[in-house]
């Protein structure tokens, strides 16, 4: 594996010449090693790139970015320094506004994407107003619950949540403080995926979408609630390849 290519770019496979980047940006609370066990199912010939926020694993000791808006910056300006290759981003949840904003900045540095995929978010103009990063740890620690059952032995561990929690929390805060006072739609494609049993985003937000976008995007439900791709990332990676190559012919 090539060297790390930022500490905000996680390499979990880089090669010498690839011909498309896939870089998946994860939810609050998320880590880049969220998407290693993508690289089974993925093509030997794409690269996959997982975006590290401060504040969680290598980073751990790095304080939390509270603002979306920086956090994209960030994330544009890491991804800029690559070499330039045909760039798919994949967002899940919180990941899926850091996409958008993210892909904006490259657009604006004339360095488009191919396409982004949205996963489990509405669009900014469709997103409820919510403020439980200034409620107390059992409110939080209920919400995480509540879309994500399965990770319910870390935050019953007193230890843990002291650890991991003050990172939600921080992420949390820059995904209900995200505001944009202006819709600026991409020139790339934009898709959504998302579960049949996530009470996160509905259909009809999930079509919002559209306003974002210069294509029609297409919507993707999938089995399963809020976290659905881990139960299956070899259908969500076929997904993409096929939307891809269903809109340039690049990855068929």
């Amino acid at each position: 594996m090539s060297r790390q290519p930022s500490p905000w770019l996680r390499a979990l496979r880089q090669g010498e010449q690839p011909r498309a980047r896939l870089v998946c940006l994860p939810h609050a609370g998320g880590s880049a090693s969220f998407f290693r066990p993508w690289l089974a199912h993925l093509p030997g010939d794409i690269d996959l790139l997982a975006v590290q926020y401060p504040g969680r694993e290598e980073r751990f000791n790095e304080p939390c970015v509270t603002c979306l808006d920086t956090l994209a910056e960030h994330i544009a300006k890491a991804l800029l320094a690559l070499p330039e290759r045909p760039v798919l981003l994949f967002g899940h949840s919180m990941g899926a506004a850091l996409a958008y904003e993210t892909a904006l900045r490259l657009e604006t540095a004339a360095r488009g994407v191919a396409h982004v995929f949205v996963s489990a978010h509405p669009p900014p103009h469709r997103q409820p107003s919510s403020d439980l990063h200034r409620q107390d740890d059992a409110a939080l620690v209920a919400d995480i619950r509540r879309q994500d059952g399965g990770a319910a032995s870390l935050w019953d561990n007193p230890q843990l949540r002291a650890l991991f929690l003050p990172t939600v929390r921080g992420d949390y805060q820059a995904i209900e403080t995200w505001r944009r006072e202006h819709l600026q739609p991409l020139a790339a494609p934009i898709d959504v995926l998302l579960a049949h049993d996530d009470l996160e985003v509905s259909q009809e937000q999930a079509r919002a979408w559209a306003d974002l976008s210069r294509h029609t995007p297409d919507i993707r439900l999938f089995d399963g609630n809020h976290f659905y791709l881990k139960q299956q990332p070899r259908p969500v990676i076929q997904h993409l390849l096929q939307r891809v190559a269903h809109h340039s012919g690049a990855l068929a």
